[in-house]
């Protein structure tokens, strides 16, 4: 459809079920999937009445969708949600939703099991991939955009406000392992 606003989605390339995607959040508040090679639209899932601004993980065929805004069924802010990106078309259902949480900004990303994402009021949350159940939630300080980069079995998360933390993140809580201000000019 015709963007509303200006989407800062970064895009990610995925093979699912051995289908090479360009994967991306746009303006009008849907995620879509397209051919690389050709562009054509391979499926499209409308999740927020405005902009994307978070990027997708993907493992095996589930693909994590997250935005900040209004969801199209109320006026509850944010979702986080696990879709089928073996499908085509336009994708109506998810195997998993949670709403009423603003990830706005940062994007998720995953060990293999377990989902991370940091929500608009900096804190780190775990949920299980398969299911999405809320492991544990870490807050960190008040403000966050950029995503965690996961390496080494560390998150290592930079915020806002010149915090910049490394955390060993595990099944029932996070480990602080270091938290450091840095100098903010």
């Amino acid at each position: 459809g015709r963007p509303y606003d200006t989407a800062y989605a970064s895009p990610l390339i995925a093979t699912i079920n051995g289908v090479r995607m360009f994967i991306a959040g746009l303006g009008d508040g849907g995620i879509y999937a397209i051919q690389p090679q050709t562009g054509r639209k391979i499926w499209g899932f409308v999740a927020a009445k405005r902009a994307i601004n978070t990027g997708v993980v993907v493992k095996d065929n589930a693909v994590i969708v997250s935005h900040g805004d209004e969801n199209l069924d109320g006026v509850e802010l944010g979702m986080i949600a696990a879709l089928d990106g073996s499908q085509t078309g336009d994708i109506k259902t998810t195997k998993w939703a949670i709403k009423g949480t603003e990830f706005g900004f940062s994007s998720p990303v995953t060990d293999g099991t377990t989902l991370y994402q940091i929500d608009n009021s900096s804190r780190l949350e775990a949920f299980d991939l398969e299911t999405g159940r809320e492991l544990w939630t870490q807050p960190l300080t008040t403000l966050q955009k950029a995503p965690p980069v996961l390496a080494d079995g560390k998150l290592y998360v930079g915020t806002d406000n010149g915090k910049f933390f490394i955390i060993r993140p595990q099944r029932d809580r996070a480990e602080i392992l270091s938290a450091v201000e840095l100098p903010l000019s």
